[in-house]
């Protein structure tokens, strides 16, 4: 038995693997139409990832929000203050002008950013601009960055540095910024990259062509050119790779049942997205003033059952979410959360229990109630969607467990954001405030370590500011001829170097 086994194992091993194969041509649906190339202008993720294609980062969080050094412009960074001052040093890379990538470049981006000012998409975060005092160079490959104040280093090379992305000086200076924004969507402008692609053409509400950039110093592309198709709803990109015409696809939930025999097209689940779904409650509306207290929202997250929910919904494509952080920032996670420790988690009887402290008692229908009021409230559903009937319907069950009655209204989704922005709505926006949470996010930008973030994430996790609820993990429809997908969808961004095709073999 064991030798069978053993000359099993080694006939296995001999097996001939999947070949890589050129492509020709990828087709694949944005999340959003592509309407902008520069990304100091473009603020829309199909924008920012379009730009992403064609100019290196300076830093590539990867999976898990840690930095891939490997993908990264900058080969190391160092704070010899902690927090004020950050030295940078540039690997070797290239423009596809054969030129090197230099300070100059670095210091070229930090002046549009500079000029854009407020107009600039990433303004405010991570500091941006306002908290830098100087970006010097020191030489072609070492440039440094002084801050107006000390600041937790992690918060800024992740949020701050991390958009110093260095841009063409040499060729882009000869242009004013209003230049710069009259070409932003014309594909001759961007000859000068040093990304893995180059944007070949360009047709607004139809597509945008990629093409490899033969100077391009890391791995060769599997395919000779990436076409992003602007294909209009769910149902007409699913008809689309049923007929051939895309390689690729998002998997919206509502279409699990419909999808699961189609030949030559299978479902690849791509890494967890540092996003998650959840409840708002509004905080201002007296109606509802129980939502003040913390032991209410405790109780109500106590009561989803997010596993089923997966299960049910998310056809198991989800992860739980009791914090604002998810397994796709799991470098940031406090340890305790990390083991799952959290203040909340599904437990009927405990929120029973704090409904009671409380100061609820069964009435008559079941419902609690405190002081002749029913612990009652209406969550306003935007209408249409067969896929967020059933998402609110199982939640509405879970509370109704626990003696909590959420009532369902659809509307139009324009006016559901009208509503949940007056003051009056049962359900809105949240204008959720909080003294101690203001000084533990503070205390995350500006003390060195992790420490004062995992305590934000623990306070943030017992104070339940929104119900955190289970969040869907994104999924794609693919045709069996295109391979390494997952290692496409990067989280720092688009890696095309990951797609290749395969005469055999099965995908990753």
């Amino acid at each position: 038995m064991r030798g069978g086994a053993f000359v099993l194992a080694a006939l296995l091993a001999l097996a001939p693997a999947a070949r890589a194969e050129n492509c020709g041509t990828v087709v694949l649906p944005p999340n959003t139409d592509i309407t902008s190339f520069n990304g100091e202008f473009a603020s829309s993720v199909a924008n920012q990832r379009a730009f992403g294609l064609m100019f290196e980062q300076l830093i590539w969080v990867g999976a898990g929000a840690r930095i891939d050094w490997s993908r990264s412009l900058a080969s190391a960074i160092t704070s010899p203050d902690q927090g004020t001052t950050y030295d940078v040093t540039l690997r070797p890379w290239v423009w596809s002008d054969g030129k090197p990538v230099t300070s100059a470049d670095v210091l070229y981006a930090w002046k549009l950013i500079q000029e854009l000012g407020t107009t600039y998409p990433g303004y405010g975060e991570g500091g941006m601009p306002d908290l830098i005092k100087s970006v010097t160079a020191q030489d072609a490959t070492h440039f440094q960055v002084v801050l107006k104040h000390q600041v937790n280093p992690t918060w800024f090379i992740y949020d701050g540095l991390s958009q110093l992305q260095p841009l063409p000086a040499q060729d882009w200076s000869r242009y004013t910024l209003n230049q710069l924004w009259q070409l932003q969507s014309t594909p001759s402008f961007f000859k000068v990259v040093d990304g893995p692609l180059q944007v070949q053409s360009f047709a607004p509400g139809l597509d945008a062509v990629f093409v490899p950039n033969p100077e391009y110093p890391g791995p060769k592309m599997q395919f000779n050119r990436l076409v992003f198709s602007f294909a209009e709803g769910d149902g007409a990109k699913l008809q689309q790779i049923e007929a051939g015409s895309l390689d690729m696809t998002p998997l919206p939930t509502e279409f699990w049942g419909a999808v699961q025999h189609l030949r030559g097209i299978r479902i690849v689940e791509l890494q967890p997205q540092p996003s998650w779904d959840d409840l708002v409650v509004n905080f201002k509306n007296p109606k509802v003033a129980f939502f003040r207290d913390v032991r209410v929202r405790q109780a109500m997250a106590d009561s989803q059952d997010q596993k089923r929910f997966i299960r049910l919904v998310l056809h198991g494509l989800g992860y739980g979410v009791r914090a604002p952080v998810t397994p796709a920032n799991i470098a940031f996670e406090a340890p305790s959360l990390q083991q799952g420790q959290y203040p909340v988690g599904y437990d009927p009887a405990k929120a029973r229990e704090l409904l009671k402290q409380a100061g609820f008692t069964p009435g008559p229908d079941g419902i609690l109630q405190k002081d002749g009021k029913k612990l009652s409230f209406t969550m306003l559903e935007p209408s249409g969607s067969a896929e967020g009937d059933e998402m609110v319907q199982v939640i509405q069950a879970d509370f109704l467990h626990v003696g909590i009655q959420m009532k369902i209204h659809e509307v139009e989704f324009n006016q559901a954001l009208a509503l949940m922005n007056t003051t009056g709505a049962a359900f809105n926006l949240g204008h959720y405030s909080d003294a101690k949470m203001d000084r533990l996010i503070a205390d995350s930008v500006d003390k060195p370590g992790l420490d004062a973030l995992y305590a934000y994430e623990i306070y943030a996790s017992e104070q339940q500011p929104v119900i955190f609820g289970a969040s869907p993990a994104p999924a794609l429809l693919v045709r069996d001829r295109l391979h390494g997908v997952k290692g496409f969808y990067d989280p720092g961004g688009y890696d095309p170097s990951k797609l290749y095709c395969a005469a055999e073999g099965a995908d990753s």
